[in-house]
């Protein structure tokens, strides 16, 4: 049993780095960020000639509450030069059913309000350490492209919220990995049998439209990738099962995705400075691109370099505190 003890605990431990802020605090906090990442997802979503990845999923959903299939259905081809198909399963778009019957800019900004403010009121529920994640360049791209990754962030921090985690399979179950939850486990279950009862084949569907994407990579095969092995050291950790996860899905190396890393600093200053490095690699990546050049391809190794930095402070962490239990007990509200 004293080996099964750790395993055990797992779902228990929680992600605070530090005390609650007080209530109003929290209010304010969260007001602030919502309302200054709606704006500023209005008015970059909204921008003329732009498609970003919102405009994907909210046409998408349209397309499905209008009775089409979202699968088979591609935007027009002059707000789609890829000719990309639906990427997402059917709950995302369950999900974002409440804005797509907004325009465009607005629904942006009001996705982008709502999970940038869940995101705060975790992160002031566990500890304003991490307040700079809203100074990151992940956050920012987010912002920028209308991205799932702050209301995972919310739903990560906030345990009412972690059935939201569905919305996005492979960097929500990173998170369901670091922090296990069988309620959660249960309540995403149910969320894709009620899909599945809507769209029988919605699963296949996706399925052969997300397979062999370009643009997916998995941290531990990229060069230098081995040295995320070492995220195992601290697996009792919920940040270290969290990085170990990450490693292992497919994903967009296209910073985004990478804003669960600020998951990891169990520090003010820790977090500044990956908020810090992740703005050099965004600038040094933007610096370097030529006419031509295949723009998400070539952020590639810069998003990345976010995940050799996150692993450096895990393991500080983990040699400052060699042998000490990780935290158990409730979450926050």
């Amino acid at each position: 049993m004293q080996i099964l003890k750790p395993l055990l605990e797992m779902g228990r431990a929680d992600w605070r780095a530090g005390a609650p802020a007080p209530r109003h605090w929290r209010i304010l906090f969260t007001l602030a960020v919502a309302v200054f990442s709606g704006g500023v997802a209005y008015w970059l979503i909204g921008r003329a000639d732009y498609t970003s990845d919102l405009l994907h999923f909210w046409f998408a959903t349209r397309t499905f509450l209008g009775g089409g299939d979202p699968y088979t259905v591609p935007l027009p081809v002059q707000l789609n030069p890829g000719l990309d198909p639906a990427l997402y399963p059917l709950p995302t778009y369950l999900l974002f059913a409440p804005f797509a019957g907004l325009p465009l800019a607005l629904a942006g900004g009001a996705f982008m309000a709502f999970g940038a403010g869940l995101a705060a009121w975790g992160v002031s529920g566990t500890g304003m350490v991490r307040a700079p994640i809203f100074l990151s360049a992940p956050f920012l791209l987010s912002l920028s492209l209308g991205q799932w990754s702050p209301l995972l962030v919310g739903a990560m921090l906030v345990p009412w919220a972690s059935w939201l985690l569905v919305a996005k399979p492979n960097m929500g179950l990173a998170a369901w990995i670091a922090r296990p939850d069988w309620k959660t486990a249960v309540a995403v279950c149910v969320i894709v049998a009620a899909s599945v009862t809507i769209t029988p084949d919605w699963p296949a569907s996706w399925i052969a439209n997300v397979g062999n994407r370009e643009e997916k990579f998995i941290p531990l095969l990229r060069p230098g990738g081995f040295l995320l092995v070492l995220s195992v050291l601290a697996w009792r950790r919920p940040e270290g099962r969290l990085l170990m996860a990450m490693s292992l899905m497919p994903q967009a190396l296209f910073f985004y995705d990478q804003l669960l890393l600020w998951l990891v600093p169990r520090t003010f200053r820790q977090s500044l400075i990956l908020s810090v490095c992740s703005f050099l690699a965004f600038l040094a990546w933007q610096h370097g691109l030529a006419p031509g050049d295949f723009y998400v391809k070539e952020a590639v190794p810069f998003a990345y370099s976010l995940y050799l930095v996150s692993l450096a402070m895990l393991l500080w962490n983990w040699w400052g505190d060699r042998g000490a239990r990780p935290p158990v007990g409730p979450g926050p509200a």
